[in-house]
């Protein structure tokens, strides 16, 4: 008998939802694709409500090997059940995992999760990550169970509502590495990661994003137009990085403590940037954290950004401060050096045009795939 244990094969962050979606909704399908890299043979959801005000009720929820793009295959539907219940409520701050579900899973052969909102329901937790391998899809009506269904006009896009995390039952030599991070996390170099260990044949490593755009190690704002970049590294990182399976994280944070503060911003006082020892600092937490649960954790280096050149260069030598910590100490499993993977040659202080996607800030897709095969095989795999 070959033992089986619980491993999370997908991921989003959980934070606010963008105040620019509308908070409440109705009538609504919404249908995720998601790419495994492993075998399972069942999975569980997670749900949550952590951020809400109201209780939400999703009314169905399926699972279904895809047919590519929105559509499904309908004879491999499976209906999702919580308490042996088909329907669920999250009370507000509550968090659900959903029963065990008898459902195959192939590495390689992507799987969708459809649910169906009937009621007026205010959507606050959820969170939305970026690049051509995100798939999400939102239809009126309830197409939670339907082959396809007609698209609303904005498509594609939008945050995973509640839904953060998939289980698969699977093999015991099976483990999961967590992309914790800001929004270049939440854009693809994790995604580009898990197809090139897919491509590689590496059937044994799930790589889950936990990723907010705008999130900083140290800092976050109380006004709920800026909720959605989320709490601070330090009080999210245990939640997020405790996943079934997980065994190792990799850092990529710190870029927005940088430059987010402002001497000329109207909504952050200067004195909210923080000195390169008090981002190391927050780096050590992470460190005693994922020790503590016996994961090995792996940083990286923050990327070039022009931005840090503002404010007479302050921001500049806090960034390469750290930088020269993060590949200098001696308490990481391992350094990823991202930013040498995009720099520009002979000006350290850029990225790389072709790997720059137009802000200066946010690796292209280019970029992103470069960052992925700059990350040793051997920190993914040993």
């Amino acid at each position: 008998m070959v033992n089986k244990k619980w491993v999370a094969g997908w991921g989003a962050a959980t934070s606010y939802t963008l105040q620019n979606y509308a908070e409440y909704s109705k009538d609504v399908t919404f249908r995720y694709v998601i790419f495994p890299t492993i075998d399972g043979e069942a999975v569980r959801l997670h749900f949550s409500n952590r951020y809400g005000e109201e209780p939400a009720t999703i009314n169905k929820v399926y699972v279904a090997k895809s047919a590519g793009e929105s559509a499904v295959d309908i004879s491999t539907n499976v209906r999702v059940t919580f308490g042996g219940r088909d329907e669920l409520t999250l009370e507000p701050g509550a968090e659900v995992v959903s029963d065990k579900i008898d459902f195959e899973v192939k590495a390689g052969q992507e799987i969708s999760v459809s649910m169906y909102i009937e009621g007026l329901t205010k959507i606050m937790t959820g969170h939305s990550n970026g690049g051509p391998y995100i798939k999400n899809y939102f239809g009126r009506g309830d197409w939670a169970a339907a082959e396809d269904f007609s698209l609303l006009e904005y498509g594609e896009g939008g945050p995973y509502a509640f839904l953060h995390t998939i289980d698969f039952l699977t093999t015991e030599d099976c483990a999961a590495v967590i992309a914790f991070g800001d929004s270049i996390t939440a854009q693809p170099w994790p995604d580009c990661l898990a197809h090139k260990i897919y491509d590689l044949g590496i059937r044994n490593r799930t790589i889950i994003r936990k990723g907010i755009s705008g999130s900083r190690v140290l800092k976050e704002y109380a006004w709920r137009f800026k909720k959605h970049w989320g709490e601070t590294g330090v009080k999210r990182f245990e939640r997020d990085i405790c996943q079934a399976g997980a065994d190792r994280v990799f850092v990529l944070h710190g870029i927005n403590d940088i430059i987010h503060p402002s001497v000329t911003s109207k909504y952050c006082a200067p004195e909210f940037l923080p000195t390169a020892e008090e981002l190391i600092d927050g780096y050590k937490t992470y460190v005693d954290i994922a020790h503590k649960h016996g994961k090995k954790i792996y940083m990286a280096t923050i990327l070039p950004c022009p931005r840090c050149l503002n404010d007479g260069g302050v921001k500049e030598d806090i960034r390469c401060k750290v930088n020269e910590w993060i590949r200098s100490n001696d308490i990481v499993d391992g350094v990823i050096d991202f930013e040498a993977a995009v720099w520009l040659e002979d000006d350290h202080k850029q990225l790389k045009p072709e790997y720059d996607s137009g802000d200066h800030l946010h690796p292209s897709f280019a970029g992103a795939a470069h960052m992925a095969d700059s990350v040793p095989i051997e920190f993914v795999r040993d």
